[in-house]
Formats: structure tokens, sequence, C-alpha cells
């Protein structure tokens, strides 16, 4: 209790010394270790990295080693009055998950350039046609 008075009473730099560079400093660390081996497709984003490393790592409470930044009280109010967008696809596709999905993309597209593929579509888009005014011209009576 007299070692919080006397920290309250402080001046600002023997606070900062005593009190939140000793969290800060680690918290500082490890975000920048993890955003160095964050693949550079991914958005790394370091406010958030900090938020949730500083709220599990505060020395006054040591309930709350597994708590994710969603599941923080302060966050959760936050999003409520102020909601994220979902992130990109490019933010959450490993490159492989990227490739795969632009590869399929351009085997589609190269399957429908062809000739036989192309005249099939336009049957098919008549077929349709013609099945909507048959069920137009037909489908209301019973």
């Amino acid at each position: 209790m007299q070692q919080e008075d006397e920290l309250r009473n402080s001046k600002p730099r023997d606070y900062l010394m005593a009190e939140v560079l000793p969290t800060m400093i680690p918290a500082i660390n490890q975000m920048l270790r993890v955003a160095k081996d964050t693949e550079r497709r991914k958005r790394f984003n370091p406010l958030d990295f900090l938020a949730e490393y500083l709220y599990r790592n505060n020395p006054r409470h040591s309930d709350r080693q597994s708590i994710k930044l969603q599941d923080i009280p302060f966050v959760i109010e936050e999003w409520k009055i102020n909601p994220r967008c979902p992130l990109p696809l490019s933010a959450t596709l490993s490159e492989q998950e990227a490739a795969v999905i632009i590869q399929a993309y351009i085997r589609s597209y190269t399957v429908r350039c062809r000739p036989e593929v192309q005249q099939f579509r336009e049957w098919q888009r008549g077929f349709h046609k013609q099945q909507h005014v048959l069920f137009k011209h037909f489908g209301g009576r019973g």
C-alpha cells in the first residue's frame, strides 16, 4: 500500500521506469519477433498484438494467460460501438492457399475459352431461357 502511494506521488519518469517499462519492453521485443516471423502476405496488427500481450501479461493479474484479443472486455465493448471490417482474403490465406485459388480460376478460364465449351454454354443459356418461358406460361396453372 505504501509503495503504491509512493509510486502515485512519484515523478512520471520514475513511475514509467518502475511500472510500465518492465512490462512494455518485453512486449515490444516479442511483437518485433512475431512480426518478423509472420508471413509477408498476412497483415500483422502491432496494436492488436500489444493489447493482447499486455492484457495477458499484466503482473497484477495472473489469471489472463489464455485470453484472446476478441475476448478482452474492453475490446468487446469497443467492437460493439465500432465493429471491425472482415479481413480480406489476402490477409487470411497462406501463399499455398492463394496459389490453389488462382490456379483453379486460371484452369476454369482456359476451359471456358475452348470453342466446344462456349458452344455448350450458349446452348445451355438458350435451354434455360426456354425453360423459363415454359414455366412462366404453364407453371402458374394448377
